[in-house]
């Protein structure tokens, strides 16, 4: 058992149904188990990755009497093993994290919880909603999308439109040869399929499409449960204004319960720097539905 500001982290692992292992820690409230605040990382990060965070979230949690979980995924670092295939962020299958997800739900369970949030950062929040949708588990009570930033609107905003649609076009082609195929080097350490489910516009990862005015965000309005958007200040691959990104979703999460959308002043994609204020922040929604 390891020890983080001075509240116990233990490290766990479950596997999923498709027989994925997925490493992580825990931090429990003393006390009655009720709520577990579930967190699932970006793209090609671990459930090592961002300690600061952790120690901060995991011990004001642990005051709210609110357990902390944070697994890796099959999507963890650059490559990984996934069972029988490959993973990490160059070759996991988006599809594939509503097992992931499950698995993380179905631990908490087993370690006493009933109610779960699920709190996703970037990559994480797009598998966190695309989950809720999919299933409509009804164990988890409240969903918080943590820098939500769509993958297209990102990289149209690096190289423009017209060099990520040749991108896409030319992976395209490479995949019908060979979905595992990496595409060039100065595109990013990603497989053809990989780059394709990442940035072409209408996949299935592709679920906060607000850079598209007749986008019908299907994902998003499947949700029933209480929703928080949080975004970073100075997000560097936010194309908009954080409270144009937030009123999307708001105008967007039409079944949703309630819809609360937070900016954390100054803060990057990745909140560095800013653990405490976001963890405040996390910590006072979660409240509010545990």
């Amino acid at each position: 058992m390891l020890r983080a500001t001075g509240i116990p982290v233990s490290l766990v692992s479950v596997r999923t149904r498709d027989g994925v292992v997925l490493d992580g820690v825990a931090a429990h409230p003393r006390g009655r188990r009720r709520t577990a605040l579930i967190w699932v990382h970006g793209l090609g990060s671990t459930f090592s990755s961002g300690q600061p965070t952790t120690r901060v979230l995991s011990a004001q949690l642990e005051r709210a009497g609110i357990g902390y979980l944070k697994l890796n995924t099959r999507g963890h670092g650059v490559v990984a093993r996934a069972g029988r295939r490959l993973g990490g962020a160059a070759f996991e299958r988006f599809g594939d994290s509503v097992h992931d997800i499950r698995a993380m739900i179905g631990l908490a369970g087993r370690s006493g919880y009933r109610r779960m949030i699920l709190a996703g950062h970037s990559t994480g929040a797009n598998k966190v909603l695309h989950y809720v949708a999919r299933t409509g588990d009804r164990r988890v009570a409240g969903l918080m999308l943590l820098g939500p930033i769509s993958d297209v609107a990102g990289e149209r905003k690096r190289i423009g439109g017209r060099e990520l649609a040749r991108r896409v076009a030319a992976a395209e082609r490479l995949a019908r040869r060979d979905p595992e195929a990496l595409v060039p080097r100065a595109w990013g350490f990603l497989s053809a399929r990989r780059f394709i489910s990442l940035y072409r516009p209408g996949e299935a990862e592709d679920v906060f499409p607000y850079y598209r005015l007749d986008a019908g965000w299907p994902a998003l309005r499947r949700v029933r449960v209480p929703l928080a958007v949080v975004v970073g200040g100075r997000d560097e691959y936010l194309d908009r204004r954080p409270a144009a990104l937030i009123a999307a979703f708001e105008r967007n999460a039409i079944r949703a319960r309630s819809c609360h959308g937070i900016v954390v002043p100054r803060a990057n994609h990745g909140f560095r720097g800013h653990e405490p204020a976001l963890a405040r922040e996390m910590v006072r929604w979660a409240r509010t539905v545990g």
